[in-house]
């Protein structure tokens, strides 16, 4: 009978250990599935508010926009995890350059692919780089009830990469599958000489208003999911 009390409470103590160190691990990391993230961005971008155009004015130092990615798990390290995905993002950036309607706005468009490396106990930090399709244009446009009307002056397409960092600061918790998040990018560009495309008789921003190229930062404030 003590042998199989010795038994029993041999088994119970190992049954015990193993919660132990299942609680340890979970507490200590939990795996990533999908990860997805949504975020309110803040382009700054210096090259931007440089252009000097014909019309008085300049862009603003700000602008506004959104941005979303989605990233799968490919490969598990002793200390690490990477994951590889999709990043977008579409901006503008407001500007008092006057044209014959309205004032001009500077509109643009990123996609492409991207990798994160996470690193910590947690993984709850990572290194970002991406490459991808990146579109911008400069334009008057003008909004209220009845529709929008705008008239083009700038467009131009380029490649676009970008490296920087993300903290998950609510995720990597047993109880947490996701919480906010806050990341820098610096995006690296080169959309060449911005000028008006000649369709128009009044000039806005002239044959040649400087030349649009990176550094752009980026601060997203946001929310990811994992």
């Amino acid at each position: 009978m003590r042998y199989w009390q010795r038994v029993g409470m041999a088994i119970a103590a190992l049954a015990l250990a193993q919660v132990n160190v299942n609680t340890a691990t979970a507490e200590e990391y939990v795996g990533f599935g999908v990860r997805g993230d949504i975020s309110l961005d803040l382009p700054i971008w210096p090259s931007l508010t440089d252009i000097d155009p014909v019309a008085s004015g300049s862009f603003d130092a700000n602008g506004y926009g959104i941005g979303a990615s989605a990233h799968w798990p490919v490969k598990q390290f002793a200390n690490s995890d990477l994951l590889i995905g999709i990043d977008g993002m579409i901006a503008a950036t407001d500007s008092n350059i006057s044209g014959s309607f309205a004032d001009m706005l500077a509109r643009q468009l990123y996609l492409g692919g991207s990798v994160k490396w996470f690193f910590g106990e947690k993984r709850n930090v990572s290194f970002d780089a991406g490459l991808g399709y990146h579109e911008l244009d400069m334009a008057q446009v003008d909004s209220d009830y009845w529709g929008t009307i705008e008239f083009e002056h700038f467009s131009e397409s380029t490649a676009s990469g970008f490296i920087g960092g993300t903290w998950d600061i609510g995720a990597g918790r047993p109880d947490h599958s996701g919480g906010w998040m806050l990341a820098l990018r610096v995006h690296f560009a080169d959309f060449g000489t911005v000028s008006d495309d000649g369709r128009y008789v009044s000039s806005v921003l002239g044959s040649d208003a400087g030349k649009l190229d990176g550094p752009m930062y980026i601060v997203r404030v946001g929310y990811s999911m994992r």
